[in-house]
């Protein structure tokens, strides 16, 4: 090889090295460009006709922070980082310029910035709220999730925000700013308006239908969220044209010069105005926790404003400035009003007809291209889901019993104030659940750490309505005198497992909570423990009903088998069949009791060992269920029907490289079979249950990596209704995240023609979907919050069958093909999708869990559907007292007169600031003859003794509702051709009547509503509550107010709560010395023979939650894989490896070629001069 070769070579090698270096650098740079703006939309602009419209523009410029409650760092680390500063910034720059104005979203920050400030600051911020500087929008503690999070969640975090801001500064927010959750639910319009908000802004629609909204100007609509509540449910709604980050160049943080600046953003309101009907523009000026350097930010805009601003007619501006999202609204209201030549006076008082695009579905799933469908997320970090919903309903039962003991204890002053101690603690709690609502902590898409710090809070946070609720239930239940003071130094308690091993002779009293207010007839279980050796006495086991001393049924089944190979000995479920009255208490006493009675009524039901799945059936009053030979369901017969169907119950798995906590991505992928062959089958029968128990991965150290429990629940008593219990077939598993897995159950019925069309529910009604063939299944996805559902649709509607699985947790589903539901239940990967978090998700935690599965008629489940969903969501709550005396205490208590009709769901019931009572009724809808009947109901005793007064009809948030007259005045059109093909609901009631409730007076207490506000004793009141509606209102127990400490909870810190614990002592003894004297002089107090309660300040240990099982199967301890996180994670970047690759490998290879050839030259040229050498000699 020459030399001139061996040049050329290497440089053609060098031009490629240069070459790709300089690609990879490109590419790593479009990256970086991409995640600086939150690497979730695609930063690119749609191109449209270059020129202005003719009609001048107003453009508002909405300054804002978009502060994460919960992302890359966790609260406490966000707050104390940079939010405290961005706020003392913004408030400082607004007060120095009266024309500079700032939006607002998260309360839950803002009130504990307002906490930490003296009362100078607290007085600017009110004149800048007064002067219109400093505007809140949407109001709740967070910025809620729209996909995964229960309606009773959203309300509640919504509600927190709401009260906060009128207890405190006597605002009332009128807009919202939904501009980072991933998709949006039809449930949010509904919601909001129903809160009083008018208008909506936001942002995180898919690329392809964002961009088809450009082309035929339809940024602007109006949104319904309910057919059955038609224009009751619509708001009007703004998009945001790109992302909520400012305009390129009119970023302060990007360089640019002021022409640049100037240029840019005169092209931005050219690109900007052609996408929209109206002439008034909306720019964002902002980003993720901007304005920590207020002073600066404000500044770079002040110059480029100015010249703008100078210049208004050469750029057709009307006019451009600072404002808040209300001033925006009001102007943009104006301008449709204004396009028909009416005033806005005019047309409120006249009709007038405006037309804009009426939207009735939802926008789900969220993509921003072909391969990133948002869909994961539906599912990421199972178990941190169920935590937040079962914390969700603890906390409702908190609420409900707290306020029922505010309520009988309204004559007794200082019983109230003792309890009112509680109350701080009851608001923080309310402010955990509001807080885990956030759209990147109950979605899992945040850093592990961040999720561990939630998940310690909700912990806290049970622990500590553990606690109201044992002091809830003494104050409630405990009537004892004097002469008995022993009986209250046992708590309630919450109890995991009832420890029966080391004193088998007391007697627990199990009090069991209803939070719904229907009557209950259900089964229950629980969990004990006994040592090894008293086996036996567990067929002495008794359970007696306390009101009537009847002995209940039970049975009981070991969480092991005989081999005892398990590692939870001696542990067993008891089951019982029990009656709950409406939002009410039930006592039941649990003994071992040597008698032929107990014997009788109690069945230990022994395992017996299965060779197969399928040696046995499962027999109740509605089905009868057969199984394949692996144990997973095969076929299921209705009973009430007697038809038969093939049921093909299945688990699988997809394997895949691409997905990450965002984005579910099968491409590369493949699906798997999963769970098929159990290593053990376990049958337990018996009067109440019957259950099938395979485990999996069982090996010779008594290791099992997975179980599966099918489950049918069985009632004897010939004369008694179906119970609710009774309408499903349950499925529990217990299941570990397998790395670059998403597992999924199926259900796929045979020969069922459903015509791709299947059912989800957003916690207000179902949704219809379309399975999309065209599209890959992870693009078919949907959320699910309550249940997925399949109907016929083969035959008349009437006589048509409907499969509904219900889930205990929100999660993702679709239906890939005829007949088949696909849930996914796990999903953990090793990398990352990088949509921001920029670490992967790797949870391989276990997550035990149940499913629903149900087959009716049509018709039937139209009236039980959301009744059964209901009744699976909110479980009755148990609590344990080891009394052997229960002289003195209530046995069952209900507050409630009567049940409420089927159809009415109580929501929610809750003492607010002050002692005011928050009471929801939501109209669920049930096809049948109670919908339409009038149930007279006494209001001085729905809550049966407890006077109650002020009555008054609020918005959802408990806030006087402002009703949006504009909504109903405009003309509205639906384009067909909207890319968008499903998500509407599934029936229309809008033509049905309301269902009437009377309350009638029978009192002097002063009746109010909004209507009629003036009129005083009036004996009778009708509300009417439209299907799918829910109705607020607020109450005051009656009582003398002026012996009562006022509770101003929303106003205190987390330093008080402590403040106030450690005080109770010193307060209770106060309490006690001054109801001796009350009793001696105060003849009108009606406790005057009893003695004043006193809070149980014994709290709950941390090692009860840490070592609690999640359900009664459960083989394992809840226990969350977390990791930490911080800091950053070193991307895969496999262009660079590949290029490495294509680089390193021929370079190598002509390195070698060229060592070579350099040693064959050197030996050459070795034997060249010992040739010459020889010859010279």
């Amino acid at each position: 090889m020459n030399k001139t070769k061996l040049i050329k070579i290497i440089f053609f090698i060098g031009l490629w090295i240069l070459l790709s270096t300089f690609i990879i650098k490109i590419y790593n740079k479009d990256f970086e460009i991409v995640n600086n703006n939150n690497s979730k939309s695609l930063k690119k602009i749609f191109q449209f006709n270059e020129d202005l419209k003719e009609e001048k523009l107003s453009i508002f410029l909405i300054p804002h922070s978009h502060c994460d409650s919960g992302w890359l760092q966790d609260y406490d680390g966000y707050y104390y980082n940079i939010v405290q500063y961005i706020l003392s910034a913004v408030v400082s720059e607004l007060n120095l310029d009266k024309e500079k104005k700032f939006n607002w979203v998260e309360i839950g920050f803002f009130s504990r910035w307002w906490n930490d400030q003296n009362e100078i600051q607290k007085e600017i911020v009110r004149n800048l709220i007064k002067n219109k500087q400093l505007s809140f929008i949407s109001g709740g503690w967070v910025q809620n999730d729209e996909a995964t999070p229960t309606i009773d969640d959203v309300i509640t975090q919504m509600t927190q925000g709401h009260q906060w801001l009128k207890d405190t500064l006597n605002y009332t927010v009128e807009y919202a700013w939904q501009i980072d959750p991933f998709g949006y639910s039809s449930s949010t319009p509904t919601i909001f308006s129903s809160m009083g908000i008018k208008g909506l802004v936001i942002n995180r629609v898919s690329n392809d239908v964002k961009s088809y909204m450009k082309s035929v100007k339809e940024m602007e609509f109006i949104w319904k969220g309910s057919e059955s509540l038609g224009e009751q449910s619509q708001m009007l709604v703004s998009t945001l044209n790109v992302h909520y980050d400012y305009p390129k160049h009119i970023d302060p943080k990007k360089e640019f010069s002021l022409d640049e600046r100037v240029k840019g953003f005169t092209n931005y309101i050219k690109d900007l105005s052609n996408t929209r009907e109206s002439s008034i523009l909306m720019i964002p000026l902002g980003d993720d926790f901007r304005y920590s350097n207020a002073k600066t930010e404000f500044s770079v805009s002040k110059e480029w404003l100015k010249v703008i601003q100078d210049n208004k007619e050469k750029y057709n501006i009307k006019e451009i400035k600072y404002a808040t999202l209300d001033e925006y609204f009001i102007a943009l209201e104006d301008d449709f009003i204004n396009k028909l030549g009416k005033s806005r006076e005019e047309n409120f008082n006249s009709g007038f007809s405006s037309t804009l695009s009426l939207y009735n579905k939802d926008f789900f799933p969220y993509s921003t291209s072909d391969l990133e469908y948002w869909t994961g997320y539906y599912t990421t970090r199972p178990l941190l889901k169920r935590l937040i919903r079962e914390s969700s309903l603890l906390q409702k039962s908190s609420d409900i019993l707290y306020t029922l003991a505010i309520g009988e204890n309204s004559n007794n002053p200082i019983d109230i104030n003792n309890l009112q101690k509680l109350s701080n603690q009851l608001n923080e709690n309310r402010n955990t659940i509001s807080l885990v609502q956030h759209h990147d902590i109950v979605t899992g898409t945040s850093r592990s750490f961040v999720l561990n710090d939630n998940f310690q809070r909700l912990q806290k946070s049970r622990i500590s309505n553990y606690n109201i609720i044992s002091n809830s239930l003494e104050f409630l239940l405990n009537k004892n005198n004097n002469e008995n003071k022993d009986s209250q130094n046992e708590p309630f308690n919450f109890e995991n497992a009832i420890d029966l091993s080391n004193e088998p002779n007391n007697q627990y009293s199990l009090v069991f909570h209803n939070t719904l207010g229907w009557e209950v007839n259900q089964h229950v279980s629980f969990r004990i423990k006994i040592n090894e050796n008293e086996n036996k006495l567990l067929e002495s086991l008794q359970l007696v009903e306390a009101i009537s001393n009847k002995t209940i049924q039970i049975q009981i089944i070991p969480i092991q088998d005989d081999s005892k190979c398990q590692s939870i000995e001696n542990n067993y479920i008891v089951f019982a069949i029990i009656n709950l009255p409406p939002l009410g208490l039930n006592t039941f006493y649990l003994s071992i009791v040597n008698n032929e009675d107990s014997k009788s009524n109690t069945i230990l039901s022994k395992p017996k060992l299965l060779k197969k799945g399928n040696e046995i059936n499962f027999n109740n009053n509605r089905f009868n269920v057969e199984f394949k030979s692996n144990g997973l369901i095969n076929k299921v017969t209705d009973k009430h029907s007697n038809e038969i169907k093939t049921i093909e119950q299945t688990f699988h798995q997809y394997s895949t490289k691409k997905s990450g906590p965002y984005i579910f991505n099968v491409k590369g992928g493949k699906k798997h079979g999963f769970l098929e062959n159990p290593d053990k089958f376990i049958y337990h029968d018996g009067p109440l249950v019957s259950q099938l128990t395979m485990l999996y991965g069982v090996d010779d150290d008594c290791n099992v990596t997975s179980i599966v429990v099918q489950r049918i629940y069985k009632n004897n008593n010939s004369k008694s209704k179906t119970l609710i219990t009774e309408n499903y077939i349950e499925t529990g598993y217990s299941i570990n995240g397998d790395m670059n897995r998403e597992t999924t159950i199926n259900y796929k019925v045979k020969d069922l023609e459903n015509d791709d069309i299947f059912y989800t529910d957003n916690g207000l009604e179902s949704r219809k979907r379309i399975y999309n063939h065209d599209r890959s299944v992870n693009q078919n996805y949907y959320p699910v919050l309550g249940y997925i559902k399949l109907k016929e649709t083969s035959s008349s509607e009437n006589n048509n069958n409907q499969y509904t699985v219900y889930v205990d947790r929100s999660v993702g589903a679709t239906s890939p093909s005829d007949g088949e539901m696909e849930i996914m239940i796990h999903r953990t990967m090793d990398t990352d999708d990088w949509k921001g978090v920029n670490w992967p998700s790797k949870d391989i935690g276990r997550s035990d869990a149940k499913l629903y599965f149900n087959i009716d008629l049509v018709n039937n489940q139209l009236q039980n559907e959301k009744r059964i969903s209901l009744h699976i969501t909110n479980q009755p709550i148990m609590f344990v007292k080891k009394q052997n005396n229960q002289n003195g205490y209530l046995l069952k208590y209900s507050p409630l007169s009567n049940q409420l009709p089927s159809n009415i769901h109580l929501q929610s019931l809750l003492t607010l600031k002050n002692n005011t009572v928050g009471l929801r009724l939501f109209n669920i809808h049930e096809d049948n003859s109670n919908t339409q009947s009038t149930t007279n109901t006494d209001k001085s005793t729905l809550f049966n003794e407890l006077g109650i007064s002020n009555f008054i009809e609020t918005g959802l948030s408990f806030v006087k509702l402002t009703k949006n007259n504009l909504i109903g005045k405009f003309s509205t059109r639906i384009n067909k051709k909207f890319p968008i093909e499903c998500g509407e609901s599934e029936y229309s009631f809008i033509d049905e009547k309301p269902s009437s409730i009377i309350f009638s007076n029978n009192r002097t207490n002063n009746i109010i509503d909004d209507e009629n506000k003036d009129e005083k004793n009036k004996t009778m009141e009708t509300i009417q509550i439209k299907p799918h509606e829910i109705k607020s209102f607020t109450f005051n127990f009656n009582w003398k107010l002026d012996q009562i400490i006022p509770n101003n909870n929303n106003n205190n810190n987390n330093n008080n709560n402590n403040n106030n614990n450690n005080n109770n002592n010193n307060n209770n003894n106060n309490n006690n010395n001054n109801n001796n004297n009350n009793n001696n002089n105060n003849n009108n107090n009606n406790n005057n023979n009893g003695r004043n309660k006193e809070l149980n300040n014994q709290h709950i240990e941390q090692s009860i939650e840490n070592q609690r099982y999640e359900y009664d199967f459960s083989f394992f301890p809840i226990k969350p894989t977390f990791y930490e996180d911080r800091g950053r994670y070193n991307r895969p970047n496999h262009l660079t490896l590949i290029l490495s690759l294509s680089i390193g490998i021929p370079a190598g290879i002509l390195i070698i070629v060229i060592t070579l050839v350099i040693i064959y030259k050197k030996r050459k040229n070795r034997k060249t001069l010992s040739s010459s050498n020889y010859l010279s000699i």
